[in-house]
C-alpha cells in the first residue's frame, strides 16, 4: 500500500500551468516525435548475472531505474539510514552520476520471474529506463531510496518520496517502483510470482538511525 508521506513533484524555472503556449507545443512537438521514433531510441544493454542464491535463506528483488530519468538504491540489513550506518554502502541501481549523459542504459538479470509490469521487463522498458534484480537476506530489513526527475522546454521538475524499509521474506520475489499520481510520488513494493500474483507489500518509513550525528555549528551564529 502507498505510504501517507507522500513526495511532491517540484517544479522550477517555470510550471508547466505557467508556460506560455509555445512551451505547451514544445512538450507536445518533443513526446510526439519521440514516440513516433524519428528520433533514434537510446541503446538498451542486458547483462545475465548468477549470483548465489538459496531460497531458504535469501529473496530477491527487482528494482525499476534509469539513466538521468530515475534513481533507485537500497541499503541492505539496516531499517534506518545515517548515524552508525551512515559508512554503510548504498546499492546504486544504476550506473551513476556520468551515466546521465549517456544515451543509453544497461540492466542485469538474475533469472527473477518477469514482472506483471510490463515496463519493468526487459522488452517493454522505456527511454532510458533499467531494471536491476538483486540476492538480499531474507527476514533482514532493507531501506529503498528511489526519485524522478525531467524536464521540457523551460519546465523542470523532480520528485523524490520519504525512503521506505520493509522485510523480504526467504523465498520470496519483489518489484520495487516509484508510482506517480498527479504531484505525488511513493515508493511501491509488490511480491510476484511469475504467474497471476501481484500483491502489494506494507512498508513504512524509514527513519534516520537514533545515533545520527547532529551538526550543531550549523546552528551558531557570529556576533
Amino acid at each position: 500500500m502507498p505510504i501517507k508521506n507522500r513526495g511532491f513533484c517540484a517544479m522550477f524555472t517555470s510550471s508547466l500551468s505557467q508556460l506560455p503556449k509555445r512551451g505547451h507545443l514544445l512538450i507536445a512537438a518533443t513526446m510526439a516525435l519521440t514516440g513516433c521514433g524519428l528520433f533514434p531510441q537510446p541503446s538498451h544493454n542486458v547483462t545475465v548475472a548468477a549470483p548465489e542464491y538459496d531460497s531458504a535463506v535469501s529473496a530477491r528483488i527487482r528494482l525499476l531505474s534509469g539513466n538521468g530519468t530515475r534513481t533507485a538504491s537500497y541499503l541492505p540489513n539496516h531499517a534506518c539510514y545515517g548515524g552508525s550506518v551512515e559508512g554503510a554502502e548504498w546499492v546504486a541501481g544504476d550506473d551513476g552520476f556520468f551515466a546521465n549523459w549517456k544515451y543509453s542504459s544497461r540492466s542485469e538479470v538474475i533469472g527473477m520471474p518477469p514482472s506483471p509490469r510490463e515496463f519493468m521487463r526487459v522488452d517493454g522498458l522505456e527511454f532510458k529506463d533499467s531494471i536491476r534484480e538483486y540476492v538480499v537476506a531474507g527476514g533482514q530489513p532493507i531501506v529503498l531510496s528511489m526519485g524522478t526527475s525531467g524536464s521540457a522546454g523551460n519546465a523542470h521538475w523532480w520528485c523524490t518520496p520519504p525512503r521506505v524499509t520493509f522485510s523480504p521474506v526467504a523465498g520470496r520475489d519483489y518489484d520495487a517502483f516509484l508510482e506517480m499520481r498527479g504531484r505525488q510520488c511513493w515508493i511501491s513494493v509488490r511480491l510476484i510470482d511469475g504467474h497471476d500474483m501481484d500483491e502489494p507489500v506494507a512498508v513504512t518509513r524509514a527513519a534516520k538511525c537514533a545515533d545520527a550525528r547532529v551538526d550543531t555549528d550549523s546552528n551558531s551564529t557570529s556576533q
